[in-house]
């Protein structure tokens, strides 16, 4: 079974309402982006222009699912494995099918947002809804949508990914409240993470990104790095220099603090948050960084981010 609630139809804890209407009189809507955390936080501003008068139910992939419980404004999180995305889609199976339709049916939602990247077409997941009986359905792309859509956007190529899903949301009808400027952001307050990081100032690295030297500079100047990732991540060594988190541990006792494996989403975000400067190395930290208001630091040999960074600072910072 790939299709499942986590506090379905509740506020979750911590979250305002981001609109003036009760509870009671909301719509339902369903945001979509079937992506991994990185990609479902920048859906994050559309998601409090939907909010502002609906109840939002977000559907997303399992690895998607930390996220979208961290978005402000979501009460509710569905997760489906889609056998049309991610980076190894299972095998399409009628029944888990017939699950996730009759799931999205027992949702009694008014409409639903499909987001997606510019890569991905909307119109599977335009499908599912359909059949669920959604009666309005927006989504974004170039694709001719027949009757799958009732609003078709195309957005300017020249967007970022939180501007494309905002300018969804507008098309659909939905804007930012007053003051919000649209940024990305998380749900607060976030948990202590003394614990985990120890005491005193210090930078994140990606544990398995291009870093080394970076790192080595730091360290060698006092500096304190705590390190992030996977759990495949941890301790590997830098793909272009020697250095791993082992030895450099061993060189400077209590400079480099190894976390790559061992903090979920929500611990992530609030060590992030408590950084001084960013060293990512994939889209998950580099958006929470973002969201946070972190500073990022850049790095020649990685892509550029798709969303517009709180600060950037060199890599020799």
């Amino acid at each position: 079974m790939r299709a499942f609630a986590i506090d379905p139809f509740r506020p979750r804890a911590g979250i305002t309402h981001c609109g003036q209407l009760s509870y009671a009189s909301r719509k339902r809507t369903l945001v979509v982006r079937l992506d991994n955390a990185g990609e479902v936080l920048l859906a994050g501003p559309a998601v409090r222009a939907v909010a502002r008068t609906s109840h939002v139910t977000f559907l997303t992939a399992p690895g998607g699912a930390e996220a979208a419980a961290l978005l402000p404004c979501v009460a509710a999180v569905l997760t489906w494995q889609a056998p049309w995305a991610g980076e190894k889609p299972p095998a399409l199976h009628a029944a888990e099918l017939a699950l996730l339709v009759k799931r999205m049916t027992a949702g009694c939602f008014d409409d639903a947002l499909i987001l997606t990247s510019r890569g991905q077409s909307p119109l599977p997941s335009a499908m599912v809804l359909r059949l669920a009986g959604i009666s309005r359905i927006a989504a974004m792309g170039c694709e001719a949508p027949g009757t799958l859509l009732d609003v078709w956007h195309d957005p300017p190529s020249d967007l970022t990914e939180p501007s494309r899903s905002l300018a969804l949301a507008h098309a659909a009808g939905y804007d930012l409240g007053p003051g919000d400027d649209g940024h990305l952001a998380v749900r607060r307050p976030l948990p202590a993470t003394q614990w985990l990081t120890g005491e005193g100032p210090y930078l994140v690295a990606h544990a398995a990104a291009g870093w080394g030297a970076a790192i080595d500079n730091l360290v060698a100047g006092g500096h304190r790095v705590v390190l992030t990732g996977r759990i495949g991540d941890r301790g590997l060594p830098s793909p272009s220099v020697r250095w791993t988190a082992a030895s450099a541990t061993d060189a400077v006792p209590g400079l480099v603090v190894d976390l790559a494996g061992r903090t979920d989403l929500l611990q992530l975000a609030a060590v992030v948050d408590r950084a001084e400067a960013v060293l990512p190395g994939n889209a998950e930290v580099e958006n929470l960084a973002a969201a946070v208001c972190t500073p990022i630091a850049r790095h020649p040999g990685l892509p550029a981010s798709c969303h517009e960074p709180a600060e950037a600072v060199s890599a020799d910072a």
